[in-house]
């Protein structure tokens, strides 16, 4: 009997091993031929999955993009507050840091050898990043596109950064210090809706003893004593 063959499987498993291979020769000095006898199949059966190394590419980039939301929905699907979900998502970029790297330097190898505005005018790339921030607002509880574009040239940063120079960078700590940050833009886009934004202790207290005084506190000096105390 023969072996019944599940393409769309089969098809995610090629794309798979392809990832590793265009990661580390890089997009523009590999071809199909040296992709499939890395991969251990006929050039035949690449193209016939993959008539082209274009397609090939951009298969391969919805199928990372597919993979790494739904890793990441799945650690965070219960996580009620931004906090939280921001949080799990850097201790995967912290867990798979080899793996994301690879992902941008595939990208970045692809997108150099075009200009500008041919980059705007890819498909590839634009629906590439299209899918990410969708599902970045998704996961994350945000409906803020311009914020979700900073965490993502945030952690693409970070993770260039880090390749020359190493642990100067800090993901735990730049990521702590990035969660300040956005409760603090949060908090600002609350007030200016009208709505009750989480209130910081030591500002709430400055404000409390500036309508009592009648003047204004210095809110260092106020954070100060209250540390002393």
């Amino acid at each position: 009997m023969p072996k019944i063959v599940d393409h769309e499987e089969y098809r995610k498993e090629l794309l798979s091993k392809c990832f590793e291979v265009i990661a580390e020769k890089g997009y523009n000095a590999v071809t199909m031929r040296q992709i499939a006898q890395r991969i251990g199949v006929s050039t035949g059966t690449l193209y016939h999955y993959f008539p082209s190394k274009e397609s090939l590419f951009e298969q391969l980039v919805g199928f990372v993009c597919e993979q790494d939301s739904f890793e990441f929905m799945s650690r965070t699907a219960h996580l009620e507050t931004v906090a939280e979900r921001l949080k799990v998502g850097f201790e995967l970029l912290a867990e798979r840091e080899d793996y994301f790297q690879h992902q941008t330097l595939m990208m970045l190898d692809f997108a150099r050898q075009l200009s500008l505005e041919e980059v705007n005018d890819n498909e590839t790339l634009q629906n590439s990043v299209e899918g990410t921030e969708q599902g970045m607002m998704h996961c994350l509880g945000i409906d803020d596109i311009e914020l979700v574009r900073f965490l993502g040239n945030f952690v693409d940063g970070l993770l260039l950064r880090r390749l020359y120079v190493g642990d100067r960078t800090s993901i735990p700590r730049q990521a702590a210090l990035l969660g300040e940050m956005l409760q603090a833009y949060l908090a600002s886009k609350q007030a200016a809706l009208g709505e009750t934004p989480v209130a910081n202790p030591c500002q709430s207290l400055k404000q409390t003893l500036e309508e009592k005084l009648g003047k204004e506190i210095d809110a260092a000096a106020l954070l100060s004593q209250d540390e002393r105390n």
